[in-house]
């Protein structure tokens, strides 16, 4: 019987990424309900006339390009990760 084949650092690497990804866009998600609900409260959208911009609005827009990010990160290829020296971390050796 085949023992399964352990995961690569790379592939960790690239789990990680696509979870955090999740996270953040399941988080936008959850500020844009706020933000949704903080519209209803003050009876027009943010932003339109006096009423600036809530935290909310501004928190779901920075969530999304995050969640972007994170996806990019997870799927492109695995040359550019590693010309961006995310992989060179290296453990010394017994040196002071």
């Amino acid at each position: 019987m085949r023992r399964p084949s352990t995961p690569t650092e790379a592939q960790v690497f690239r789990l990680g990424a696509a979870l955090t990804g999740v996270v953040l866009m399941l988080s936008a998600a959850l500020a844009a309900d706020f933000a949704r609900e903080h519209m209803l409260a003050i009876g027009t959208i943010c932003g339109a006339g006096p009423h600036p911009h809530c935290g909310w609005c501004f928190g779901a827009a920075g969530l999304v390009l995050a969640g972007l990010a994170a996806f990019y990160v997870a799927l492109e290829p695995i040359g550019a990760v590693r010309k961006a020296g995310l992989f060179q971390i290296k453990a010394s050796r017994g040196q002071a």
